[in-house]
């Protein structure tokens, strides 16, 4: 099976107004577009183009994909916030269910029973804050506020008790937890630490977060974090447990097909810190960049330590068709540039063009990719 998909862009307060519509030709809405999903996830299943009342899921006769590939537009930065494994899923699930706490509900943290591992391959020059730093980094960041003359007694006071938890038995979590429980409590710590933005670079975006969300704790936690700059075509593997935020840009994102979220901080919707602690992996370790692998030329392979989804990146022209491609599993592709031409070893034929999307089944397994443009491949494998 051979057919086209489409949905419409949800419009979460922090998508961009012209990201989608300028780089995919997609006409704007008015607002804020955010994410596009092709997939079968019941938050916004994608629907057939020649048949717009059906949808994915109709199609496949209820089946589910394993996995959920979106656009993804940020015009102003994402919650802090991290993702479950299966266990916590599961658990938490169960347990909101038990509660009896609806599926809609604002309140609710676990949308479904299943882990969210992801991988975000920047589009657009793409920022986000990606992992703690190490403990070196964070000690030094400390001490430079307890040392820094700019500030008040009150601000040292509190920089250095952080310090001192730091370095106690399970530090970063101990200070993870001192900081982000302070909601209501930060009002003047924040206000200090985003002056100190005038004469340096590295409080700039102290500054630019508190602007948006004034005595925030996440303002303090992103201090603590990776600040991540992504080029066009480079990526970052978000396992369950990575603490990360997205700051601004447009990108390819593909995960297990699961709408789980916990957040601490930077957002206006529901926060509960207590589970985010306990999902969080506090281990602070290399910055998770993914090395793309170039299997052939015009086939790019981003690799990913989980099960549920491979990410490929396609690039035919006019010289280069990917003939006989032997995918294991079922997929969508997604069409990011130019315009490319997919068809099967059944005769089925069809064009992409920039933002547009195909499901394509397991069987046939054989497709060809011709054109001149890029594409992205998402495939459960299934084999």
């Amino acid at each position: 099976m051979l057919v086209k998909i489409a949905n419409t862009a949800r419009d979460y307060a922090w998508g961009s107004h012209d990201l989608i519509p300028d780089y995919f030709g997609i006409p704007a809405k008015g607002g804020p577009m955010a994410e596009i999903w092709f997939g079968t996830h019941a938050g916004s299943p994608a629907f057939l183009v020649e048949e717009p009342d059906v949808t994915l899921v109709d199609k496949l006769g209820g089946h589910q994909l394993r996995f959920l590939l979106k656009i993804l537009a940020a015009g102003s930065p994402l919650s802090i916030q991290a993702h479950p494994n299966s266990a916590q899923a599961a658990a938490g699930f169960e347990r909101e269910n038990a509660q009896g706490i609806p599926l809609n509900a604002k309140n609710r943290n676990y949308k479904d029973d299943r882990h969210k591992p992801e991988i975000v391959v920047a589009l657009t020059d793409f920022e986000a804050l990606c992992g703690f730093k190490s403990i070196k980094a964070i000690d030094e960041l400390l001490e430079d506020f307890v040392s820094h003359s700019g500030v008040s007694e009150g601000f040292r006071t509190l920089s250095a008790h952080w310090k001192d938890l730091l370095h106690q038995e399970n530090g970063l979590q101990k200070l993870f937890s001192d900081i982000i429980h302070r909601r209501g409590n930060l009002d003047g710590f924040n206000a200090e630490l985003t002056a100190l933005a005038d004469g340096e670079a590295q409080f700039a975006l102290a500054e630019r977060l508190n602007l948006i969300y004034p005595g925030d704790p996440g303002v303090v936690v992103a201090m603590l974090m990776n600040h991540v700059r992504l080029k066009p075509n480079q990526a970052l593997f978000l396992p369950a447990g990575n603490i990360h935020a997205y700051l601004g840009g447009l990108a390819v994102e593909l995960m297990a097909s699961s709408d789980n979220v916990l957040r601490g901080g930077l957002t206006p919707k529901h926060i509960d810190v207590d589970e985010l602690e306990r999902v969080i992996d506090f281990g602070a370790g290399e910055l998770p960049r993914v090395e793309p692998i170039e299997l052939s030329a015009g086939l790019t392979h981003y690799p990913c330590a989980v099960d549920d989804f491979l990410l490929y990146r396609v690039e035919p022209s006019g010289l280069r068709v990917l003939a006989d491609m032997n995918l294991p599993g079922e997929c969508v592709i997604l069409c990011t540039a130019g315009e490319i031409l997919v068809s099967d070893s059944l005769g089925e034929m069809l064009t992409l063009r920039r933002g547009e999307a195909a499901y394509l089944s397991e069987t046939p397994t054989l497709f060809t990719v011709a054109g001149a443009g890029t594409g992205f491949i998402a495939v459960s494998p299934t084999r």
